[in-house]
């Protein structure tokens, strides 16, 4: 029998081929590395034609270094202005300060923000920036000092006095030759970081505990203090904006942010150790307030097979949206979509709370259909725990190869 009359034999696979999810996993890395490096490149706001607006009289502005100086029509000094960084709810904000010779504050303006826009306006609302006006340099600058917090909106509150102070130790270092003394920064741990570390303790206890009776019960005692604690007194649930924050880079001062440190530093190291998605099982706030929606009609998890595929990239493809957006844009408060702060802080606009709407009646006839359809979290935990799968398989192959 020659070679030409052998039967055709099926292709066998390749086993060096990746799977599609990894395949999916590379392209999803590159597109996020190209949008974090457009929006690098891209992002910056130039602070000198806002000069005006913050020193009062000022006709011509020179610049000297970092400091901005302001002249009247008779060119006298009327004031001097520099630009501080702080870190607010969804990122860097950026604020632009004027004061006079005398060093008073004559003038703040953000000039660049990456909050989320509800947020921006409850500030805006509250005329939280009018109160700088008058205060002296050597002024506390502090919340709850000689600054009044805007409740639902106290990390961007707090961004924007970290750095309005940062900017006026500039201008009196070198606008008024008269440095201020090093800041003390105390630690912010207090109710918050300890139900935070409650939680994550009940959780794991409650998770390895035999009895199912009293792990459900573990379960609900998480949920209900996550709702009410994390979510209505102190509207700090986990949201996309946040993660988008870190890949962009940006790490808030551990001094006033330790909750959040808390937070994803122990989502992510449990995800990644043990395989276990905390936050989302135990005390979400959202996912909480939807349970006891669906304990109302006895709510059942909806997953048709038809569409169950669909769903998941559904979800998936949001998720991956807001992260391209938010890392391109450099703003990632804009790529949230979640209502959680319609109803932790009961504000919204008309959409937002049709929306939320819309997900509480779901809830009363499914099993928390936000989280199974929509939440972009779910989408993060799968990405970690496909990398952990393919990091633990390549130490197995790299393990057996050096033992051979």
């Amino acid at each position: 029998m020659n070679s030409q009359s052998l039967p055709l034999l099926p292709k066998q696979p390749d086993k060096k081929n990746l799977p599609m999810p990894r395949i999916i996993l590379l392209i999803s890395v590159a597109l996020a590395f190209i949008a974090w490096f457009y929006g690098y490149f891209s992002s910056g706001t130039d602070a000198a034609p806002y000069v005006p607006d913050v020193i009062q009289g000022a006709v011509r502005v020179e610049t000297r270094g970092s400091l901005f100086i302001g002249y009247d029509q008779d060119e006298i000094i009327v004031g001097y202005a520099a630009t501080g960084q702080g870190h607010g709810y969804g990122g860097p904000l950026e604020m632009l300060v004027g004061i006079d010779p005398n060093g008073e504050i004559t003038g703040v303006k953000i000039i660049e923000q990456r909050e989320t826009p509800g947020f921006f306006k409850l500030l805006l609302d509250k005329d939280f920036f009018d109160q700088y006006l008058g205060l002296k340099y050597q002024d506390p600058l502090q919340l709850d000092q000689d600054l009044d917090a805007v409740s639902g909106a106290t990390i961007s509150a707090e961004g924007i006095a970290t750095s309005t102070r940062n900017a006026v130790r500039l201008l009196a270092q070198e606008g008024l030759n008269s440095p201020l003394p090093l800041e003390k920064r105390p630690i912010q741990f207090g109710f918050p970081e300890i139900t935070l570390i409650g939680l994550y303790a009940a959780g794991y206890f409650g998770h390895k505990h035999r009895s199912s009776i009293w792990k459900r019960r573990i379960r609900w005692g998480t949920m209900i203090t996550g709702m009410v604690v994390l979510g209505f007194i102190y509207t700090a649930p986990l949201t996309i904006a946040q993660i988008i924050a870190l890949l962009s880079g940006y790490w808030p001062d551990w001094h006033n942010n330790l909750y959040w440190y808390l937070l994803i530093g122990g989502i992510l190291f449990v995800t990644t150790v043990d395989a276990k998605n905390p936050y989302c099982n135990w005390f979400c706030p959202f996912g909480a307030f939807q349970e006891c929606l669906a304990q109302v009609t006895n709510a059942k998890l909806y997953r048709p097979r038809r569409l169950s595929t669909f769903f998941t990239w559904l979800q998936r493809g949001l998720a991956f949206t807001a992260v391209l957006l938010g890392l391109a844009l450099r703003k990632p408060g804009i790529a949230g979509y979640e209502p959680f702060a319609t109803l932790f802080d009961f504000r919204g606009n008309l959409i937002e709370v049709v929306f939320l709407l819309v997900i509480s009646l779901a809830s009363l006839m499914m099993y928390r259909p936000f989280c199974n359809y929509l939440c972009p979290i779910d989408p993060i935990y799968d990405f970690i725990a496909e990398s952990r799968r393919w990091v633990r398989e390549s130490w197995q192959v790299w393990k057996k190869r050096t033992a051979k």
